[in-house]
């Protein structure tokens, strides 16, 4: 071979490189490896973890992050950075290891830096005393604060937009559920489980019908439910994508308050009580993630698939309270110290 057909061997290679990457980037394996740890994060859910626990709630936003990237075909570094990330905390979580910090990433692949006002409230609430009544929220708003920052490097502000909103109203949710804690009286606050199942995993596309393959996720949220005595009303929400609208988004209200009573139903036959269930929809009112409009019809059902859920809230009884100053714990033991920011 002479030295002008190796240069040009050369240059078609470093050519074809950048394909390459991409190629791997988001081959099939990667869907995989999401749906295995998606899976492994809703054993956590229903086991001693629970919903609300906020290396959990990070884990599952990083999947919905990682989700988006893998059917938008990111080359960036997103995608792997975010599998990564969440393969990380439900490694430590399902080994119950103490030494789980709660720092996020200050730089990520192919994100920008946004919003510092947000990471700023973001970390005051982290480091209130009543933190653990909001670690859902906020470990989402952190993941969707540096998913808003990709968003805007990719596409700039507009693209953004909706990202941050998202981050606000988490930000004010857990602004909300803090001064709801903190004007509780110690042991008399009532306490909240949140808890979402996939749509998908639930229903066949567009269909209000139970999956029977999937029963046992609700049988396990009944038997959840009769073995805790404290929980005293169940609230079921469904959710679905943008799609099958047609302009007329009465459908998918539809289509959300049937699925969500499809649950009522079967959790009613598992022996709860009806009265402790209520049922709605929020139609695509809703959405956890934003997908481009040039995706061909499947990848736009892909790509949407984490806004097609039910959210079910377990609200548990307030103890009752002895009327004696005998039976009153300290001062000091009515407000524990919640884990500093970045720490254990």
């Amino acid at each position: 071979m002479n030295k002008m057909t190796q240069s040009l061997a050369i240059l078609l290679m470093m050519s074809c490189m950048p394909y390459a990457n991409a190629a791997e980037e988001f081959r099939p394996e990667y869907l995989d490896q999401i749906n295995a740890l998606n899976r492994r994060a809703e054993n956590l859910a229903f086991g001693t973890v629970g919903g609300d626990n906020y290396h959990l709630a990070k884990a599952r936003a990083w999947l919905d992050l990682a989700t988006s990237e893998y059917h938008e075909k990111d080359t960036s570094g997103a995608l792997g950075a975010a599998i990564t990330e969440a393969a990380d905390l439900l490694d430590a979580l399902e080994k119950n290891r103490s030494d789980l910090d709660y720092s996020t990433p200050s730089r990520f692949p192919g994100s920008e830096a946004i919003r510092g006002d947000l990471l700023d409230k973001i970390a005051v609430l982290k480091n209130h005393e009543h933190f653990d009544c909001a670690q859902r929220p906020l470990a989402n708003a952190e993941v969707y604060l540096i998913w808003a920052g990709h968003e805007f490097a990719e596409s700039g502000q507009s693209h953004a937009e909706s990202y941050i909103r998202s981050v606000e109203n988490l930000v004010h949710d857990a602004e909300s559920a803090i001064e709801a804690c903190a004007g509780a009286s110690g042991p008399d606050s009532s306490r909240q489980e949140n808890i979402s199942l996939s749509g998908d995993a639930l229903f066949a596309f567009s269909k209000t019908t139970l999956k029977s393959e999937f029963l046992w996720r609700l049988d396990k949220l009944a038997d959840h439910i009769k073995e805790n005595s404290l929980i005293d009303k169940v609230v079921l929400v469904g959710h679905t994508d943008r799609l099958r609208s047609d302009g007329r988004p009465e459908r998918n209200q539809k289509l959300s308050e049937k699925r969500a009573e499809s649950l009522k139903a079967y959790l009613v036959e598992k022996g709860i009580p009806a009265k402790m269930i209520s049922a709605s929809g929020a139609g695509s009112s809703q959405p956890v993630v934003q997908c481009p409009d040039d995706l061909s019809k499947q990848e736009q059902i892909d790509c949407l698939q984490p806004n097609r859920r039910v959210e079910i809230k377990l609200i548990k009884k307030k103890p009752k309270v002895e009327n004696s100053a005998a039976n009153l714990p300290a001062a000091s033991e009515t407000s524990p110290s919640a884990p500093v920011a970045g720490q254990p």
